[in-house]
């Protein structure tokens, strides 16, 4: 996908860790050794860039390239080589978003024997406009896509962002980063932010962590703002809370500055709709009204149908369309559906996805196997949330977890040691001392200069972890 080249800000930043967010994860290579915990945007571009050239892919990568069409012949490799695909220069202004237009350069075609799809479903922002944009004077964008020069927009304002999703999260961090004077975080509900503690410990984690603790996890950062976790809407549990299940549409937002920026009064959580807009205030549907200069939307993002229509795709059977192994088509599930927590990160389900696609096309009778249980879900387009067949859920995701190791058993065992592969890329990249001391020292340099920016916020609270109370986690967590 160009989430990192398109959909990214200059001043995004990776919100899980880097260990396991990094291209050369897998048994045999080592973890990045100069790269931050964090990773900007540009660090990111470049590492990819970097391993891409270190390991030889790049004679094998044809950038500034669009596939046009594919020509497919047969049902699966039963039938042979997938088709012809026919292949076309892009424009050099081609932003990696919507379809490019021809181009009529660089015409190229030729026989593939399959074609695996990662095309991510951060494509195009969700839009909504509000009654009186007109009237309101100020700046309103879409938080995305680089379009926001927030020291014009944000430094010294008040700014509303409408939307509680990781993108939303996001922008809290980077407005204070560029200190806004206030911030006004609006959203029908609330959904579920994850601390730094918590994202490190499920990455760390094998066996993945229950959904209890990794509840109970959260629980410091939360008492900070005064809300209770396992209050939230997403958060299904038991009386006892020894027992949880998440279900949320929008991913978690991971960070502190949240919290910080919540607990320190820079940042406000308001439930509630937009009624209207007027010169320099948003008017509330409980009659409040909010007196700001900026308005920032990230109402989350929709996937591309230009992938259904590429690969032709009317029903997705698991990873594969039309129920046909030579067309694999991955992308990370929107939202959350867990009762246990093994990761909040990429690397670890793309290592499985590219391992369960060449499987298939390897050992052809285990495809069969698995078609011939009828234990894949199938997934269409649903146009009514603009969501193209091939973006699943995460609750489809979660169910192919399971599924597809049990029916093929050698594939199973090929990603046996998985949980162990992710567990030590995380800890030789984070050991908990050094990753503990990195956010408390980053939470004491926030507090402190925004202190001293505006002595009216509340003083800056002490870090709410300390390594005996994660210690006790994965103590527990191993038990």
């Amino acid at each position: 996908g160009t989430s990192w080249i398109s959909q990214a800000n200059k001043t995004s930043k990776l919100q899980t860790e880097l260990g396991t967010y990094h291209l050369q994860f897998d048994e045999i290579n080592d973890v990045p050794k100069d790269m931050s915990t964090w990773p900007s945007r540009d660090e990111l571009l470049e590492h990819f860039h970097k391993v891409s050239e270190e390991y030889g892919l790049m004679p094998y990568i044809k950038l500034c390239t669009n596939v046009t069409k594919i020509d497919i012949q047969g049902k699966n490799s039963g039938d042979g080589p997938l088709g012809k695909a026919y292949l076309e220069a892009t424009l050099e202004s081609y932003s990696g978003v919507d379809a490019p237009e021809p181009t009529g350069k660089g015409l190229e075609s030729f026989n593939v024997s399959c074609a695996f799809m990662y095309p991510g479903n951060l494509s195009l922002p969700r839009q909504y406009s509000y009654h009186g944009e007109d009237d309101f004077g100020g700046v309103i964008e879409y938080a995305m896509f680089d379009n926001v020069n927030y020291d014009e927009v944000a430094r010294g304002k008040t700014v509303m962002i409408a939307g509680h999703g990781a993108f939303g999260v996001e922008n809290i961090r980077t407005c204070c980063e560029f200190s806004t004077k206030k911030i006004y975080l609006v959203c029908r509900r609330k959904n579920l932010a994850c601390p730094r503690v918590c994202s490190w410990l499920a990455n760390q984690s094998n066996p993945p962590i229950s959904g209890a603790l990794f509840m109970e996890s959260m629980v410091p950062a939360y008492q900070l703002i005064g809300f209770d976790p396992w209050e939230y809407h997403s958060v299904m549990a038991n009386a006892q809370r020894t027992s949880a299940h998440i279900n949320q549409k929008s991913r978690f937002g991971i960070g502190d500055v949240y919290f910080l920026a919540l607990s320190m009064g820079k940042c406000e959580v308001v439930v509630d709709d937009v009624k209207r807009l007027s010169p320099g205030k948003v008017h509330l549907e409980s009659g409040r009204d909010l007196k700001v200069d900026t308005i920032l939307k990230v109402f989350g993002f929709t996937g591309l149908y230009e992938v259904d229509r590429l690969l032709k795709i009317k029903t997705m059977h698991g990873w594969w369309a039309e129920g046909d192994n030579r067309r694999h088509i991955a992308s990370e599930n929107p939202g959350v559906y867990a009762g246990n927590f093994a990761s909040t990160s990429l690397s670890p389900g793309a290592y499985s996805w590219s391992q369960t696609a060449t499987h298939m096309m390897w050992h052809p009778k285990d495809w069969l196997r698995l078609m011939q249980s009828s234990q894949l879900p199938q997934n269409v387009a649903d146009d009514s949330i603009s969501r193209p067949a091939y973006v699943l859920d995460a609750k489809t995701g979660l169910t192919m977890q399971f599924t597809i190791p049990s029916i093929c058993p050698s594939l199973g065992e090929l990603q046996m040691n998985n949980g162990n592969v992710k567990r030590q890329k995380q800890l030789l990249c984070h050991p908990l001392r050094k990753f503990l001391e990195e956010c408390a020292s980053e939470w004491d340099e926030y507090g402190k200069a925004w202190k001293a920016e505006d002595p009216s916020l509340k003083d800056p609270p002490p870090y709410p972890y300390t390594q005996k109370m994660v210690e006790d986690y994965l103590r527990r967590s191993e038990q």
